[in-house]
């Protein structure tokens, strides 16, 4: 924040907030409701872990690992640019096949990582309240990656859901189902504008 009122200063802009992007995404994709839930944000750069409980913020953490680098290691392994990984991966994902065998191992060291940390606070938060989320909430363009959400299933052991953000909004019905396929980008955006 005072990297940000700095930048404002210098650019003669004094604004009355700041929104803190955790608050955002709450406000976007979670429902009202007495039973506390994960949201798990996967970015570019890093991994964000929310547990939200009767819209309280009951954990946070912050996991330096997010899809770029899932791409930078598939480039690194596999000799090929970070734009052809980037490329490989959107394309084929977890969901490769037999004949992907390696982009699948590559990809599953990096979110076996990611899950790791995930069921680490899952399992702190468990132990200091007595109380299970009753589902995980995926945001961030990261968890687009195909097979994501079926590993999270396993992981978690519980319901695993897209971020819906758009559901907040009124939007043409013609837009129903790209809204939906572009909801977990764009949870932190919509957030703010509410």
């Amino acid at each position: 924040i005072n990297t940000y009122q700095q930048i404002m200063g210098a650019a003669a802009l004094n604004p009355s907030f700041y929104e803190i992007e955790i608050f955002s995404a709450i406000r976007a994709v979670v429902d009202q409701g007495i039973h506390a839930v994960m949201i798990i944000d996967l970015g570019a750069r890093a991994t964000k872990l929310y547990i939200v409980e009767r819209g309280i913020l009951r954990a946070s953490h912050i996991i330096n690992k997010g899809a770029q680098d899932i791409t930078l290691s598939i480039a690194k392994s596999l000799s090929i640019s970070v734009t052809d990984a980037e490329n490989l991966k959107r394309l084929h994902g977890l969901k490769g096949g037999p004949e992907h065998k390696d982009l699948n191992e590559i990809i599953m060291v990096n979110l076996d990582y990611i899950f790791y940390e995930a069921n680490t606070v899952l399992l702190n938060y468990q132990k200091k309240y007595n109380k299970n989320v009753a589902k995980v909430i995926l945001t961030g363009g990261g968890v687009l990656l195909k097979g994501f959400t079926d590993l999270a299933k396993i992981s978690f052991q519980t319901d695993v859901v897209y971020a819906d953000p758009f559901s907040k909004l009124e939007t043409p019905a013609f837009f129903t189902e790209q809204l939906a396929l572009a909801g977990p980008e764009f949870a932190v955006a919509i957030g703010v504008a509410l």
